[in-house]
This record gives C-alpha cells, structure tokens and sequence, in this order.
C-alpha cells in the first residue's frame, strides 16, 4: 500500500517511470466516439500475437479524442526485478512519449539518440500524434537508418525533414497531469484523465491505487483541518496570554492610580455636597432681605417662617417663606404684594387670612421664590 509519507511527498513533483521504447509495439488508431479504452484493446488484439491478458497496454489520445497512440508489449518483456522496482505512485509510460511535444512544421522525422537508443517518430504535417513510432539500439542502426524506417512505416513521401536530438527525457507529475520533456524543452502533456489510459500497469493496479490515493487524500484532509485546529488553538492560547498579561498589566496601573481615583471621587463628593447645599439651602435672611426691601414703611413682619415645600401646580419643592404682618394702613398690603409679585426672584406671592382690628390689619403673605435666581440673588456682591 502507498504510505502516508509517499503521498505527502507527493505534493513535489514526481518522475514518471520512463521505459525503453524498443520493449513495445506501437500503432496509430482512429477512435469513433465514445469507448476510445474498448476500440485500443480491439485493434491490439487484432494485431497481437499474444493474448491481451499476457499484454501490458496503455495508449494516449490526441486534443480532439478522434486518434490514439497505442502501445502494447508482453509481460516477459520486463523482468520481475524491473517490475517491482516501478513505483506505486506515478505514472509507468514508455520514453518515446517525451518526444511527441516536438513535432515538425511539415513532413518530418524526429531522431533521438539515448545512451543506449536510437528513437525516430515520424510525423505528418498538422498531426497531434506520430504517425510511426520506431526504436532500436545503437548498435544495429544510425540516425539515417532509423529515419528512413520510420519515413517508410509512415508512408512519408520524398521531400522530408530529418530533425536530431539528444539529451535525457524526463516526466513528472505536477498538479495531477504527467509533464513530459526532451532536453530542448519541448512539452508533451498527458492530462489527469489520461494518466490511468497511459500507465501500461493493469487496470486492476490502477483500480487499487486510485482507491488508496482517495484514503491518502481523505487522511491529508483530515491532516490539514487538524493541523488547522492545532494552529487556531495555539493562536487563542496565545491571544489569551496576551489579554491575561494586558490585563495584569492594567490592573497594575490601576492600583498605583488608586490613590488618585479616591482624591478624585473625594473631591467629587465635597462638590456634589456644596452643590447639594447649595442648592436645599433655604438662605432665609437672602429671602427676607429681598422681601424686605418692598415693605412699605407701615407694614411690620411679626413672625417668619421659611421653608422647602412644594408650591401649587408644581411637582418640585421650592424655597418658600410665609409672612405674618400687620399695618394701619389697609392699602399697604395690595401695593406690598404687587411688589413683591414683581420681584425676578419670585415665582409666586399671596396673600391671605387678612383681619380688621381696631387699630390695625393682620394678613399672612405667603412668597414662593424660584431657586436659581434667589442663588444668584444670594451671590451677587451687595452694593
């Protein structure tokens, strides 16, 4: 089974297992609709010699899926060491698929020289795929030889283009499609869909790696979204340090402020106090002073009383002083209420309870005063 380790190691690219060519057979098919996996394994096995369970086959196709390159060679081809040592986790392809990213712009014929082959495709102006595939080692053909049999296989006509490479032929495996390269650059890429098609393994093989790379992705997932949770209870472990120690921090500063805070609601209090009494006072020679000054010289005050209560239609106590007077002169008492009524400082004045006697007029005046400008009344400098 692919291990857990193979498949994170497959976030890098992985190499392709790229086999001798002159192991297979090659051929070009025509594919008709759908079913292009049935059609390979029909025409293969209508030209092998050999049963296909006794083949290892794999085929690519073109863009437009109307043409396949086909290849197929027996089993016994490969050793069993060469068999195991194949990896588990990428794709299993022949070489001479490095070098059909490299197509002629007319009627060609591309040779490449390995370390121990020689590889010729030959190709067709506007194909996608070669038309003939030929390989052979070094020792039983040249460059002109090899071209000369692919030209013939691909019934090229005279005229044609003969085009040399070397250098190593690579293939990896990045972001799911199979990447293959000649040393010159040039890209012959298998997309994900096609890998399985390629891979030359049988399909019960590829069946079971599919399954364990769908474990091994569900495990990665698992990984991650607990790595993730690992990290976000690190990173609230550590907003929760950073608020404890502001928090002491803060509790620090608190306390050397303490000192400060008590003088501060202290002072508040002293000033909530003098605004209190400030304000309940009943400053009642402020009062009889004001009043005072309105008396008419025959008016006489006998008793006050002054007092906090609340004046008539009104839901507020006010500052309020009651009069017991008398006077021989009757008509004093009109022009000393009037008087009063007039005063800034006074919201309301009466008068009641006035009696005749012999000699005199007793009558009580009762003067409710509007608080704030009996203060400023009370504050302002005497002249």
């Amino acid at each position: 089974m692919t291990s857990f380790t193979s498949w994170l190691k497959s976030a890098k690219p992985l190499s392709a297992a790229l086999l001798p060519g002159n192991r297979f057979f090659v051929r070009r098919l025509m594919i008709e609709g759908e079913g292009a996996s049935d059609q390979v394994n029909l025409a293969l096995e209508a030209i092998s010699p050999f049963p296909l369970e006794q083949m290892l086959i794999g085929y690519v196709s073109s863009a437009d899926g109307k043409e396949a390159l086909a290849y197929a060679a027996h089993r016994r081809r490969f050793t069993p060491e060469e068999s195991f040592a194949w990896p588990e986790d990428c794709p299993v392809v022949p070489e001479f698929l490095a070098l059909c990213g490299h197509r002629p712009a007319e009627d060609g014929v591309v040779v490449h020289r390995g370390a121990e082959r020689l590889t010729a495709l030959a190709w067709k102006k506007g194909d996608a795929l070669p038309a003939a595939v030929v390989v052979a080692v070094l020792a039983d053909t040249d460059e002109a030889g090899i071209a000369a049999d692919a030209a013939v296989q691909a019934s090229l006509t005279a005229g044609f283009t003969v085009e040399n490479l070397s250098g190593s032929l690579t293939g990896e495996v990045a972001e799911g499609k199979l990447v293959l390269q000649d040393e010159v650059g040039d890209e012959f890429i298998i997309p994900k869909a096609g890998l399985d098609d390629a891979d030359i393994r049988d399909a019960d093989f590829l069946a079971d790696r599919r399954k364990k790379e769908r474990t091994n992705m569900i495990i990665w997932n698992v990984v991650r979204v607990s790595a993730a949770v690992l990290v976000l209870s690190l990173l609230f472990e550590l907003t929760a340090i950073g608020i404890g120690v502001r928090t002491r921090t803060l509790e620090a500063i608190n306390e050397t402020r303490r000192p400060l805070v008590v003088d501060i609601e202290a002072s508040q209090g002293i000033s909530a106090r003098i605004l209190e009494l400030g304000v309940k006072r009943l400053l009642p020679l402020e009062m009889l002073a004001l009043v005072n000054e309105k008396r008419p010289a025959t008016v006489e005050f006998t008793t006050v009383i002054c007092e906090i209560k609340k004046a008539k239609d009104s839901a507020l106590a006010k500052p309020t002083m009651i009069i017991d007077a008398r006077t021989p002169n009757a008509g004093d008492i009109s022009e000393l209420l009037k008087a009063v009524q007039a005063m800034p400082e006074v919201e309301i004045a009466t008068n009641s309870e006035p009696r005749v006697r012999e000699t005199s007029t007793t009558f009580r005046l009762e003067v409710v005063f509007k608080q704030a400008a009996l203060l400023k009344a009370a504050e302002a400098p005497k002249q």
